[in-house]
């Protein structure tokens, strides 16, 4: 008689048993899912990241290579980027990733985001020092680009470049990403 109360008494224990671990698996699978998914999110972020670092250091490397060409005299237009005694617009052919970045376009305020090719070179001055601000896009999908300042100031002259680069060139991307980089000599 013993035997077969005791028997009555665990009969609820082998249900509970398999809930308790049911429900253990069910919470280490959807740990696992929630991990997963917050580290597609982080490799995604680092891609995008890679695309505004590299726009960042591309424009860098164009002001750059224009600043030193026309240092050494074999520049089509006398000097790249303004200064404070020379503030001239250049011609056509200062062209970086293929895109001449000297080119005058249609202004940006006429269209929702700037044409291709468009590269807003603005040009501004003061007594000692100028602000030379042109912008690039990457082709074949142009979804990532970088505006470059270009500062001349004091004297000697000191140049400053600042380069900003983005993962996409629309200005209201929630996920937008900004990478500087910033040269001086």
């Amino acid at each position: 008689m013993a035997i077969k109360n005791k028997n009555k008494e665990l009969r609820g224990f082998t249900i509970f048993f398999a809930m308790l671990v049911g429900g253990l698996a069910l919470a280490i699978g959807l740990a696992i899912y929630d991990l997963t998914l917050r580290e597609l999110d982080l490799s995604q972020t680092a891609t995008q990241s890679h695309y505004a670092i590299y726009a960042a250091d591309t424009g860098v490397e164009c002001a750059l290579y224009w600043e030193n060409r026309c240092a050494l005299g074999n520049c089509p237009v006398g000097t790249a980027f303004a200064s404070s005694t020379q503030s001239a617009f250049p011609v056509s052919g200062v062209s970086c990733n293929g895109q001449d970045v000297a080119a005058v376009g249609t202004p940006p305020a006429t269209y929702a985001a700037p044409p291709i090719g468009w590269s807003g070179w603005v040009v501004e001055t003061g007594a000692s020092s100028a602000t030379t601000t042109f912008t690039l896009s990457f082709a074949p999908s142009q979804t990532y680009c970088t505006k470059v300042q270009v500062i001349k100031q004091g004297s000697p002259v000191q140049t400053t470049i600042i380069s900003r680069g983005y993962n996409t060139c629309l200005s209201g991307g929630q996920l937008r990403l900004e990478r500087v980089l910033y040269v001086t000599f």
